[in-house]
């Protein structure tokens, strides 16, 4: 007589595969401020709208939310034409994209001016010096055209050694923000807010588990519960700590 093993189905495809459109991941009303960033979230939503000034500006510590609010406002603009909005990361590349540096940046016909948003501008790849370069030069086209500039990165440019004072002059023309990394108490508050809105409950391990564990930023967070949302059995709301360890396995690196 042999013994059977019962065997536990593999986890989902789909749910290993999840990954949210990117306009809706880093959409501003997916920024969950705290108390300390609301002012931040309103200026964002402000000069998505060309209420404020032509230039905005948002620093702050790494896991502070600074991407996430500079990509929600580039998803927010309302271009005309796709190609009338850039996005750039300045750790991903060793300069400036072609097209900023080369297309025409003048306003459209009709429609919102062009927009360029760049990320990470304290950390460029490549030749700092010439990087930072293209962007003055591009600044001032952008002056001149009516065209709008948004940047992330972790100093004030009143403060940044890394950023020539050709530049930060410049920048501080504009709206500065600083955003500031919730605390302990406001982590579980929003992170019940992430789940209330997509009424998911989780149990205090499963909670307690997640912000133990993890220098997570807002983003992650919501990545992790999109995940966890996606995998729960149909009828079910509740989250516990066996669920949880069992998607945070799935999707590690």
């Amino acid at each position: 007589m042999t013994r059977s093993t019962k065997k536990s189905a593999p986890p989902s495809q789909a749910a290993l595969g999840l990954r949210l459109d990117e306009k809706i991941l880093h959409s501003l009303d997916r920024f969950y401020p705290g108390s300390a960033n609301s002012v931040a979230l309103a200026a964002a939503k402000s000069f998505a709208r060309g209420a404020l000034q032509k230039v905005f500006v948002i620093t702050g510590k790494p896991k502070s939310g600074k991407s996430h609010l500079l990509r929600g406002v580039y998803h927010r603009w309302p271009a005309s034409k796709k190609e009338k909005r850039f996005f750039f990361d300045a750790k991903d590349g060793s300069g400036l994209p072609a097209p900023l540096l080369s297309a025409g940046l003048e306003r459209p016909s009709a429609g919102a001016p062009v927009l360029v948003c760049i990320d990470n501008l304290d950390l460029p790849s490549g030749d700092a010096d010439k990087f930072y370069e293209d962007v003055f030069n591009l600044f001032n086209r952008l002056s001149d055209s009516g065209g709008c500039l948004a940047v992330a990165l972790r100093p004030s440019p009143a403060v940044c050694a890394k950023i020539p004072d050709y530049l930060s002059s410049r920048l501080l023309t504009g709206m500065v923000v600083t955003l500031t990394k919730p605390d302990d108490e406001e982590m579980k508050l929003i992170l019940d807010k992430i789940g209330a809105d997509r009424s998911i409950g989780l149990t205090p391990k499963a909670r307690d588990y997640i912000l133990e564990r993890s220098g997570r930023s807002i983003h992650d967070l919501l990545e992790l519960m999109d995940r966890l949302e996606s995998s729960l059995e149909p009828g079910s709301r509740r989250v516990g700590l066996q669920l949880l360890k069992r998607v945070i396995n799935w999707i590690q690196p």
